[in-house]
């Protein structure tokens, strides 16, 4: 093998790290991102702080739904750990997104 070797993906240019005496074929990717049966999730939920002054404080956490440039508002006026619950049931329902341990039920 002579040179570093660039990522086969379109438009990347990351160089690809190759480990010799490792098994199994030697990478053509950078990252797993690159790969084209990488299947991305087509939703994204978000947790944030709402930048509202008329907002009770403490409630003012808000959930909301992301796919590419459309946004949902799907819950406000939320506190942390409530906003951070609603919206980790929402991923494990929409994406499939395991619960952390100790989760709502």
């Amino acid at each position: 093998m002579s040179g570093p070797l660039t990522c086969a993906a379109d438009g990347c240019e990351n160089v690809v790290v190759r480990r010799p005496g490792q098994r199994g074929r030697p990478p053509i990717y950078c990252s797993p991102t690159c790969r084209p049966s990488y299947n991305r999730p087509p939703i994204s939920v978000e947790v944030e702080q709402t930048d509202d002054v008329e907002i009770e404080h403490g409630r003012d956490w808000t959930v909301r739904l992301r796919r590419g440039d459309q946004v949902l508002v799907v819950k406000d006026g939320l506190g942390r750990f409530s906003a951070s619950a609603f919206a980790a049931e929402l991923s494990y329902i929409l994406i499939g997104v395991s619960r952390p341990a100790g989760g709502l039920s």
